[in-house]
C-alpha cells in the first residue's frame, strides 16, 4: 500500500475538521465520480465547503486528508450525529463509470480497511456504510454488487492474507495548499502535465492559453485539474511552470 498524507492545513480545521475525535469504526463511501484519490482530495482541500472525509482510495494509492483524531463532515446525520463525530471516512473512487479501475480501487480500499482495523483491533463490526447514518444510497456501486461481497473482501485480508506494512507512508506531500482554488492560465505554447512532482510520467498536456483549476504549489510544480479533450473526464497533474497561476 502506498498511502500519501496531503493533510488539510489547520487553518482551514474550522471548516473542515472542527472537532477532536476518538474514532470508533470506519464509514465507507463511493465518490460518484471518475477523479483520482489525489483529485478527490486536493478538490475538497482547496474549496471552502465543510464537506470534507479522511481518505480518499484509488487504484494505485490511498491519500489521506484529515488526522484520524479529527472529525469529518462526510456522514449527513447532523453536527453530533455519529457518523460525523465519531468514523474514519474513506471514498472509493472511479465509481461513476466503474470498470477494471474501480474494481482495483474497491480491492485496495478493502486491504486498506483491513489495516486500519488491525491497528485499532477493530473487528469487521466496526465498518459501516454512508447509508447507515443518512437516507441516501452510499457506497451506491459498492451496494449494486454487493455489501456482504465487499465486507467478505476486507474479511480475506484481515484472515487470509498478511497486511503489507510497507511503502504505508509516502510524505513527500505533507500539507494541502492553505488558499482557495486558484485558476492557472497556460501561456502560448503547449504545457506539458505531470503525474508527479518530480516530472518524471506524463500523463496529458494543456492548450495554449488554455485555463484550469489549480490547487496549490507542491515541491514547485502547479497542481492542476483539467478536462480531458473536452469530455467530462478530468485529470490531476503537476505543471513546470509557476508563471501561470493566477
Amino acid at each position: 500500500m502506498q498511502i500519501t498524507r496531503m493533510l488539510v492545513p489547520q487553518n482551514k480545521y474550522d471548516i473542515k475538521c472542527p472537532y477532536e475525535m476518538q474514532p470508533e469504526f470506519i464509514i465507507v463511501h463511493n465518490t460518484a465520480n471518475d477523479a483520482s484519490a489525489m483529485a478527490e482530495i486536493s478538490y475538497m482541500i482547496g474549496n471552502n465547503n465543510k464537506t470534507s472525509f479522511h481518505c480518499a482510495v484509488d487504484n494505485t494509492q490511498i491519500v489521506q486528508a484529515i488526522p484520524f483524531n479529527r472529525n469529518s463532515w462526510n456522514a449527513g446525520d447532523g453536527r453530533n450525529g455519529d457518523g460525523n463525530r465519531k468514523g474514519i471516512s474513506i471514498e472509493i473512487c472511479y465509481s461513476k463509470s466503474g470498470g477494471e479501475d474501480f474494481d482495483e480501487a474497491e480491492k485496495l480500499a478493502a486491504e486498506y480497511i483491513a489495516y486500519l482495523l488491525k491497528q485499532y483491533n477493530w473487528g469487521i463490526d466496526r465498518v459501516h456504510k454512508h447509508q447507515d447514518f443518512a437516507n441516501k444510497y452510499c457506497p451506491h456501486r459498492t451496494l449494486d454488487l454487493g455489501w456482504d461481497r465487499f465486507l467478505n473482501m476486507i474479511k480475506s485480508y484481515l484472515e487470509d492474507k498478511p497486511i503489507n506494512n510497507e511503502n504505508t507512508e509516502n510524505e513527500n506531500v505533507e500539507n494541502g495548499s492553505d488558499e482557495e482554488v486558484k485558476r492557472y492560465q497556460n501561456g502560448s505554447t503547449t504545457e506539458v502535465v505531470y503525474a508527479d512532482t518530480a516530472c518524471t510520467k506524463r500523463i496529458g498536456s494543456l492548450d495554449p492559453r488554455e485555463s484550469c483549476d489549480c490547487f496549490g504549489i507542491f515541491n514547485d510544480r502547479a497542481m492542476v485539474r483539467y478536462q480531458v479533450n473536452g469530455t467530462n473526464n478530468y485529470k490531476i497533474g503537476f505543471c513546470k511552470w509557476l508563471g501561470g497561476v493566477k
